[in-house]
């Protein structure tokens, strides 16, 4: 029995489909686009169960002439009113551009010059935003703009790691591999596999943060499907990866790329296993200023740091990786046999970084904000007043850099959706004085949403009065016990005046709220602190560094 057990088991069906895969099967392809299709059906069956309701009921009223026929017409007129407003949220569910700093033409034009390049190589569309942001990724993220997969704002999310991790030349190869991904000339086998994964996490992501009942629905659907889809789509998504190696060898050879492919698979397990972990060491010591920023000294450590040594037992850690069934990232000696590269040489050493090319005179700046980003999100927390003087001080500096909104941090720490522009005629505190003033007069003649009404509290803690600001989100509470961010800003307020009632009410959006787990700890570790509690605060600033790590 126990051998039939472990026939039957995850790690045998992962180890038997994965030697199904790869090119000698197309069963890993057939699973993939069975488990897109399936996707795209189940998340079509509502809006067209709507168009078909409706078109019954409209049949059904035009021609009853009987009692019972006109019970059969009321019936689907209810399930055609239930249909429709679950489409409606599919709708309404609008997904946030992803966090970061936008990045003007004018501050990076060499870097824009090298993506107009490239684009008109693998006749890319348009790129409508670029973000750089704190990972070490580089993709182009297709942002529905109604819920729905088509119709999309094309962001290029460059994490400035990778920026300070390559050369030029290294990240040239590496942005061509993305625009050759993403190409509607290219890779039309798997890339819509891809792309309809991409909706789904965004979609989960996004519908997460809606606590109406009417999203339910939608919340369930990818909150089971995603996972699904992650597992049987798994080696579509690895060849989509492979597939995209190749693209890039259009402006380089291979020696070259396989340089690329190496000196940034090295870097990312680097940073992950060494750098990341004594950063957060140096914050667990002083939340408030640690001994060093992580993306101001990032570029010195990777190029001092990362010896030889260093560099060629990292690489044949990665060499020696086996592939798995449930990673959809090709692992490294799959990606170079790929590209038919099997003599492993030492890339060259990097002695200008591609962010000290593309960025030009704004590395400082985005270098500067992202580590305060970083700081404000998981450092010690600063008053709302210095929060406001430091974005505006930012602002006046840096014209040509746009913060985008946040979408993974607690969202205590940014206006939601406000997307801080700087600009030279305006500043962050005229454009939230104006919504402030539109969500009042709204309020005047129609109900707010919780979200505008949370939006309405924030604006004014921020702008006028932490007293009125209270009793704003204690009204939200009122008929909403459940509202995450009105529970987390209640907590921080309460924490601030030292009230043991924030910590209750941080407890409980933590528990609803997971992006607000990483923040909230550390607020609740200074004020144990504060209190002489050295054990609770420990423990919470521990909890924190694992979760942010």
């Amino acid at each position: 029995m126990r051998n039939i057990r472990q026939l039957f088991s995850r790690e045998s069906l992962d180890n038997w489909l994965l030697s199904r895969s790869g090119d000698s099967s197309r069963t890993g392809l057939i699973l993939a686009a069975t488990a897109t299709i399936l996707g795209y059906v189940l998340y079509a069956v509502f809006p067209l169960m709507t168009v078909i309701g409706a078109l019954t009921t409209a049949s059904i009223v035009t021609s009853a002439s009987t009692v019972w026929a006109w019970v059969h017409g009321v019936v689907w007129l209810l399930l055609t009113a239930a249909f429709g407003l679950i489409s409606f949220t599919q709708l309404s569910a609008r997904i946030s551009l992803p966090s970061g700093l936008g990045l003007k033409e004018d501050k990076a034009p060499r870097l824009y010059e090298l993506l107009s390049e490239l684009a008109e190589h693998y006749q890319h569309p348009k790129i409508h935003r670029l973000i750089i942001h704190d990972k070490f990724s580089l993709e182009l993220i297709q942002v529905p703009r109604f819920g729905l997969p088509f119709l999309t704002t094309n962001v290029l999310y460059v994490g400035l790691p990778i920026l300070q991790a390559l050369s030029p030349a290294q990240f040239r190869g590496a942005l061509a591999r993305v625009l050759g991904q993403s190409s509607s000339t290219h890779n039309k086998k798997t890339h819509w596999v891809y792309r309809w994964h991409q909706f789904c996490v965004m979609g989960q992501r996004a519908t997460r943060k809606h606590q109406h009942g009417l999203y339910r629905p939608l919340q369930q659907f990818f909150r089971l499907y995603t996972p699904f889809h992650t597992y049987w789509a798994a080696d579509g998504l690895r060849q989509d990866a492979l597939e995209a190696d190749v693209y890039a060898m259009e402006i380089m050879n291979d020696s070259e790329l396989a340089d690329v492919i190496l000196r940034s698979e090295v870097c990312d397990a680097f940073l992950k296993n060494k750098y990341w972990p004594k950063i957060y060491a140096m914050l667990r010591k002083n939340p408030g200023n640690p001994a060093h920023l992580p993306h101001l000294n990032m570029a010195k450590v990777l190029r001092n740091a990362l010896t030889e040594n260093e560099f060629a037992q990292t690489m044949n850690e990665l060499i020696n990786q086996e592939p798995s069934w449930r990673n959809i990232r090709p692992v490294l000696h799959e990606r170079l046999n790929n590209i038919g590269q099997t003599k492993l040489d030492m890339p060259p050493p990097v002695m200008e970084t591609a962010a000290q090319r593309y960025l030009g005179e704004a590395q400082g700046a985005v270098i500067k904000l992202l580590d305060k980003q970083w700081l404000a999100r998981h450092g010690k927390p600063r008053s709302s007043h210095q929060k406001k003087s430091s974005e505006s001080a930012e602002i006046d500096a840096e014209p040509g850099i746009i913060q985008a909104p946040e979408t993974s941090a607690p969202e205590s720490t940014a206006a939601p959706g406000s997307g801080i522009e700087a600009s030279e005629n305006s500043t962050v505190t005229v454009a939230d004085r104006k919504r402030l003033a539109e969500l009042k007069q709204k309020a005047q003649s129609a109900k707010l949403s919780d979200d505008e009404a949370w939006e309405t509290a924030y604006l004014t803690e921020k702008l006028e009065d932490t007293s009125l600001a209270i009793n704003l989100y204690q009204q939200i509470l009122k008929h909403n016990p459940n509202h995450a961010r009105t529970l987390f800003a209640v907590g921080r307020i309460m924490l601030t005046r030292m009230d043991q009632s924030g910590v209750r009410a941080l407890e409980r959006a933590m528990e609803l709220d997971n992006g607000c787990v990483a923040q909230g700890c550390w607020m609740l570790a200074k004020f144990y602190k504060n209190a002489g509690d050295d054990a609770r605060s420990r423990h919470y600033l521990e909890r924190a560094a694992k979760i942010a790590a």
